[in-house]
């Protein structure tokens, strides 16, 4: 309504006053601010990297010793919290001496930093300055600064005797760890496995003298026979390392011949399956059972010619112990 009021300007009017005419003129002279371009090399430069304005300069420095503090300056991205769990006390705090030892190294990119921290140096650095660490199973990683690290520990489990009766300990992963001192009454220290070697002029500390198929062929004896013989294990007995066979002497006076290359699963099952046959006479009066054949096994019994023959069969074409199927 008021618009319909409002007396409009004539166009010709305002195109004549002084003022219209005075921007005219001076759009007509605009000229632009032409950019200076940079003259020197390291003009030529910051502006190639995109700092030829100083906003853009004091932002860059800024920003860079921002980085150098969060990456070499302790602050709280610094790990400053480790945890170890594994199921020996000595192997974590082995553990965390090795983690606190790898984290001060002087590298170009500090590793006890949260966010430059390597876990696959870390774990390998874990494992080559420690025998007591069979395994790094995981390592994570929590922000801001804290590190976990879960831990197998190597724990000896065999005690290996050689004929001169050297006696070495030797882990679950078949690893020689070291010799085993006797106690003042000349005892050696009790290991769930005691074997006895018949040669071993090259055992060494350090030396994988058991390989995993070994220990878990042992361990699976250990676990079955006692069920299957009723009868405890005494000791075993090996020819020589690297093992190609084993013969597990019984409490009960005779011993079971095993072929470590074999499936242990199988070979306990035919065993198992051949006690099954056995009267109680026949077991008292066992001196050997020979298990290293396929689909055989080699029975020899006391007061037979076997006994006296101290060549135990090599083949099942020729043999003097009575050869039984167990299919």
């Amino acid at each position: 309504m008021f618009n319909k009021n409002k007396r409009k300007i004539d166009t010709r009017v305002r195109y004549r006053s002084s003022s219209f005419s005075q921007k005219l003129e001076s759009a007509r002279g605009y000229k632009r601010t032409i950019r200076q371009k940079p003259k020197t090399p390291t003009e030529v430069f910051l502006a190639t990297i995109g700092l030829s304005s100083w906003l853009s300069r004091i932002v860059t420095v800024a920003v860079f010793f921002l980085l150098i503090y969060l990456v070499y300056v302790p602050n709280f991205f610094f790990i400053k919290h480790i945890i170890v769990n594994s199921s020996d006390i000595s192997t974590n705090n082995i553990t965390s001496a090795l983690t606190d030892s790898f984290l001060n190294k002087k590298l170009p990119w500090p590793q006890k930093n949260y966010l430059l921290l390597s876990k696959n140096q870390l774990e390998k650095y874990l494992i080559n300055n420690s025998q007591k660490i069979q395994s790094v199973d995981k390592i994570s990683k929590k922000f801001p600064n804290q590190l976990t690290i879960n831990i197998t520990p190597r724990l000896d489990s065999f005690l290996l005797v050689t004929p001169s009766s050297t006696a070495f300990t030797v882990s679950g992963d078949g690893l020689v760890t070291g010799e085993a001192i006797t106690d003042a009454s000349g005892t050696l220290p009790s290991m769930p496995f005691l074997i006895k070697l018949d040669s071993a002029d090259d055992l060494v500390i350090g030396q994988q003298a058991l390989s995993s198929t070994d220990s878990n062929f042992l361990q699976q004896i250990k676990s079955r026979l006692p069920n299957i013989t009723k009868s405890d294990i005494d000791y075993y007995k090996m020819p020589g390392i690297p093992p190609e066979s084993v013969a597990v002497y019984t409490k009960a006076g005779y011993k079971i011949l095993f072929d470590l290359n074999s499936d242990p699963s199988e070979t306990l099952d035919r065993l198992n399956i051949l006690y099954s046959q056995f009267s109680t006479s026949d077991i008292k009066k066992l001196y050997y059972i020979d298990m290293r054949f396929k689909d055989k096994s080699y029975i020899c019994s006391q007061g037979t010619p076997c006994v006296q023959n101290t060549v135990l069969p090599t083949d099942t074409s020729t043999s003097t112990p009575q050869a039984t199927s167990t299919n």
